[in-house]
């Protein structure tokens, strides 16, 4: 099936939206990239996550088995793009519980979201007015990465009110580094044991030699065909794989992302090897004076020596240097305390089908979640599995 074309929604007329369609066929991606790239450089709201570069190459190597089924909602006035939804379908369980469940691209992540206009976030709703109105089925709907008094998150509470779907929400954050005085005075305020840590560990590294390689914007753009095969080498050794090789679709997205954010000259990949030898990584993207990570790891035998926290450093340097004044890194894991400036607050929004199976998983997922951890099982970390189909 190609596109599923709505009429316009009543609730989008601040917006004036002519009408609603939603992709299913990675096809019809060419025929939107322009009407994509232009309402990408209107919305200031928005990160990598929703970029074309960034998600035409996800769907690409990720929908389907892996990733799930793609949807791409679409709201137009006229030949303009007025706000996008990239998310997919698939079918999971919660329990024994099977569902089928609509998520954000990239599926999985702990970073989505929509790309509108600054000025329409109502149009969030709206997109989800057509999601219902169209038949498409669902039982649950996941969608992460919300600013507690955004717009966008009004507009979404207002439609799951228009159509009886039950909502509930999580805590999430995100961390980020303030750079907007200088990498000197950032590096001022970690707390003092934690800098007494990143001078041992450097000085270690140093006295083994050590360089920084790669790609940073607009620098080293040329060397980018041998930086990839370093970077996917880097993952490989990390403890995430333990020496497997990298899955086909995550080497093909990892080199296609990074060789279309580096044509641009927004790419950061900076390479960090230690006695001759790669030890760590970072890749992400720079846009508007904000650096965006994508993945990092480091290789396990360095652990000792903390190449990736070493690297972060260096590249926390270069990035203010060249005149980044915000990072920002997906997620509110731990050990980002000790180098971030803040954790800033977010919202996962799970969205429920009136449906029995909904309203199973709705309980399963918050009712009865004492009961998961009282018996030391539970589900994964948003209470659906995934299953290929």
């Amino acid at each position: 099936m190609g596109a599923i074309a709505t009429a316009r929604v009543p609730q989008a007329k601040a917006g004036d939206i002519d009408r609603v369609e939603w992709i299913r066929d990675l096809r019809e991606l060419d025929r939107i990239e322009r009407a994509w790239r232009s309402l990408e450089e209107r919305a200031t709201h928005r990160s990598h996550v929703s970029t074309f570069d960034f998600l035409a190459t996800w769907y690409r190597h990720y929908a389907g088995e892996y990733g799930g089924a793609p949807l791409v909602g679409l709201a137009w006035r006229g030949s303009e793009l007025a706000a996008l939804a990239p998310l997919t379908v698939r079918r999971g369980s919660v329990g024994r519980i099977p569902v089928t469940r609509i998520d954000f691209a990239p599926t999985d992540s702990i970073a989505g979201e929509c790309l509108v206009e600054d000025e329409n976030p109502a149009l969030v709703g709206a997109l989800v007015d057509s999601l219902v109105t169209a038949g498409v089925k669902f039982d649950v709907i996941c969608l992460n990465g919300f600013d507690p008094a955004s717009g966008q998150l009004a507009s979404l509470q207002q439609a799951a009110t228009r159509h009886h779907l039950a909502m509930q929400m999580e805590d999430h954050a995100f961390a980020v580094v303030d750079l907007r005085q200088g990498y000197e005075a950032y590096r001022a305020g970690l707390s003092a044991h934690y800098r007494r840590n990143l001078q041992q560990k450097a000085k270690k590294i140093a006295a083994a030699g050590y360089t920084v390689e790669g790609v940073q914007l607009r620098e080293g753009m040329d060397t980018i065909d041998a930086a990839i095969p370093r970077m996917i080498a880097i993952n490989e050794a990390s403890y995430k794989l333990e020496g497997q090789r990298l899955a086909d679709c995550h080497r093909a997205f990892l080199a296609e992302v990074a060789r279309r954010f580096n044509r641009r000259g927004l790419l950061s990949l900076p390479l960090l090897s230690v006695g001759g030898r790669d030890a760590a990584f970072i890749l992400g993207v720079v846009e508007r004076g904000c650096f965006y990570d994508i993945t990092l790891a480091y290789d396990e035998s360095f652990a000792k020596v903390s190449p990736g926290a070493f690297l972060m450093q260096q590249a926390l340097q270069q990035l203010a240097s060249a005149g980044v004044h915000t990072v920002v890194s997906h997620g509110a894991h731990d050990y980002k305390k000790h180098w971030s400036t803040a954790f800033v607050p977010q919202k996962r929004v799970f969205l429920f089908a009136p449906g029995l199976r909904g309203m199973a998983t709705r309980a399963v997922r918050f009712g009865l979640e004492p009961l998961w951890r009282r018996f030391g099982r539970g589900p994964s970390a948003d209470g659906v599995s995934g299953e290929p189909g």
